[in-house]
């Protein structure tokens, strides 16, 4: 049986999700919450019952979970209230602002006895399950380094007073748009991440800064590097270095537009293996499984303790922006 969710929040991505979520057997928006009534349309074109008033389906003993698209700056009140009622919970990226708020989050879901989902599709990704299993396996012998790039150009003009603005100084613009999902894939391939340095190009406008660079040691060791630029053509690429080889994946397209992705394997005796990885919608089997997980009491890839120390890797590559130096976690 489906679980009955509502949906809160319907911009550009919420909107993806009520689209890609159409027809799914384990989940079911049966309300649909908008910030204004120009939202109505949106839910009006899928048939779900559409409010502004988030309080009516907390409220609503037939919703069992509340899907979150909203801005960045309201996903810790908005999920520990969801979870006050016994909502189970799928937020998008990312969690919280601060890491005090996110362990706040985790608390208040574990009090409540109600499960906590995020939108980190990536991870879900023919290509990503490919190179996690490379690592586990160990066929790229012990791993040295990884890389990742995700850019684009689709923010490039949006204007400062936009909600994406708002908690810069928390958590830097690249990182609250593509950069979290990078360093997601990595805690999750490579263990948690001991030290964090950041940096921007310099802009002699003032302005906030719209690209980013990340340089990361692991726990284990290993080095990572991350890269986030908001103003330039679509780039995807995720790379790991090995003493026994290297895989490197390409994205042909962004994850809301469909299209393959090709891994390339080379190994220290001269094989090099290409494949092509038709798209797979990660979007909805990231939320499926979510939704699985609730259904079964069954665990959710991505842990709570990870969830947290994301929010402690951005919160990290703001301090190191304002300070200049590596910061250790």
């Amino acid at each position: 049986m489906a679980i009955n969710a509502a949906i809160v929040g319907l911009g550009w991505w919420g909107k993806h999700l009520m689209r890609q979520m159409a027809g799914s057997d384990v989940l079911r928006f049966a309300a649909a919450v908008g910030s204004r009534d120009a939202h109505r349309a949106a839910a009006d074109a899928y048939g779900v019952p559409f409010t502004t008033d988030f309080e009516s389906v907390l409220n609503d003993d037939g919703i069992q979970m509340v899907v979150l698209t909203t801005p960045h700056a309201l996903h810790a009140q908005q999920v520990m209230k969801a979870a006050a009622r016994g909502k189970h919970i799928f937020c998008e990226k990312p969690l919280a602002l601060t890491v005090d708020d996110a362990i706040k989050c985790a608390a208040a879901c574990e009090k409540a006895g109600v499960r906590l989902g995020l939108g980190h599709e990536r991870r879900f990704e023919t290509a990503m399950v490919e190179i996690r299993g490379l690592i586990k396996r160990g066929e790229l012998g012990t791993v040295l380094h990884a890389e990742g790039s995700f850019s684009h150009d689709k923010l490039a003009n949006v204007p400062t007073e936009n909600w994406r603005f708002t908690g810069t100084d928390l958590a830097p613009l690249p990182m609250t748009a593509t950069g979290v999902h990078l360093t997601d894939l990595m805690l999750d391939m490579l263990g948690d991440v001991s030290e964090v340095y950041a940096a921007s190009p310099r802009r002699e406008d003032g302005a906030v800064s719209k690209a980013l660079s990340l340089h990361l040691r692991f726990s284990s060791g290993v080095t990572g590097y991350v890269s986030s630029i908001l103003e330039t053509p679509f780039y995807m690429r995720f790379a790991v270095f090995g003493t026994a080889g290297w895989a490197e994946v390409r994205n042909l397209a962004h994850p809301d537009a469909g299209g393959s992705s090709i891994t390339t394997i080379r190994t220290t005796n001269g094989t090099e293996k290409t494949i092509v990885h038709d798209w797979n919608d990660s979007v909805r089997a990231n939320l499926e499984s979510f939704c699985r997980a609730v259904a079964d009491d069954a665990p959710y890839q991505i842990s709570i303790d990870q969830m947290i120390r994301n929010v402690a890797v951005t919160a990290a590559a703001a301090e190191s922006l304002r300070s200049a130096r590596p910061i250790q976690l």
